[in-house]
């Protein structure tokens, strides 16, 4: 095998005049030309995914790092769980980064295409990952993927995990969002639907000014085609007129109801919305209320 030329590192642009230059250090513009001439000439060796390596230690967000070392990985036909276990330190380091995530996807379709993978491998940086930050988009993005791509949706392991998710926040957005991927992707079921409005009820009353969980609950009866009148008995219990209003949310159902039924009914509750227990968006009550 002939030797490797030695590198001259491409000068990053600083010529002038600049409106804001930006101050790389020695090290950045030592590393990142580098890389920047290594993909200049085309190179995909051991050395280069060294260097990639360095580069991406300095500036994860930087996507063509990722996808020339993806492409670097598969032409010296790369140890692919060396990999794996690679980016996942990556992704420790870097909890707000998108790249890691569609290059781990990346990586794992290359996994598929040689041999079987238990995509039960993933979710201990997964629980760490959302540990840290229960709610990182980025991560139940992947997690998402992760469930599309290997038919997880009645994964038990996955559905514990999620449930365990909203037992220690029901504010959690993201998992209320998973958890109906999960239900409901596959289409509307019945059965499933009963089982969830008894779910999302039990959780609505623990906490009952949560929009996540209405939404939640909403969200079935739409993908079911449900009479949001059945609801008009349970949203009651959140808007006793004698007492302090618990839920905005049951109000809003409420009037949503009576639209059909009895529109001055629905009319007035729009309308104690937008003056006295939901002023902020008394704009949109008081369209809601001339509809």
């Amino acid at each position: 095998m002939a030797s490797l030329q030695p590198i001259e590192p491409v000068k990053l642009d600083e010529s002038d005049p600049q409106l804001c230059r930006i101050l790389y250090s020695d090290e950045y513009k030592h590393t990142i030309g580098t890389v920047l001439a290594l993909l200049r000439d085309k190179e995909y060796s051991p050395r280069a995914l060294e260097w990639t390596s360095k580069a991406i230690d300095l500036l994860a967000s930087h996507y063509t790092l990722w996808s020339y070392r993806f492409d670097i990985v598969c032409a010296i036909d790369y140890d692919l769980w060396e990999e794996l276990e690679w980016c996942e330190q990556i992704a420790l380091e870097n909890e707000k980064n998108y790249q890691i995530w569609n290059y781990r996807q990346l990586i794992i379709e290359k996994i598929c295409k040689k041999e079987t993978f238990d995509p039960h491998h993933e979710l201990p940086i997964l629980a760490a990952m959302l540990q840290e930050d229960p709610k990182n988009h980025h991560v139940w993005s992947y997690r998402k993927w992760l469930v599309e791509h290997f038919d997880m949706h009645n994964d038990v392991r996955e559905l514990d995990f999620v449930d365990s998710c909203l037992s220690s926040d029901v504010l959690n957005n993201s998992a209320w969002t998973h958890r109906f991927f999960l239900k409901f992707a596959a289409g509307a079921n019945n059965m499933v639907a009963n089982s969830e409005i008894e779910y999302v009820c039990r959780k609505i009353k623990e906490l009952p000014q949560n929009p996540a969980a209405w939404n939640y609950l909403l969200g079935i009866y739409a993908r079911v085609g449900r009479d949001l009148s059945d609801l008009e008995s349970f949203c009651n219990q959140f808007y006793p007129e004698e007492e302090l209003v618990r839920s905005t949310y049951a109000m809003e159902v409420l009037a949503r109801i009576w639209k059909v039924s009895d529109p001055g009914r629905s009319h007035n509750m729009y309308m104690r919305l937008a003056e006295t227990y939901d002023p902020i968006r008394a704009n949109y009550w008081r369209f809601c209320a001339q509809q």
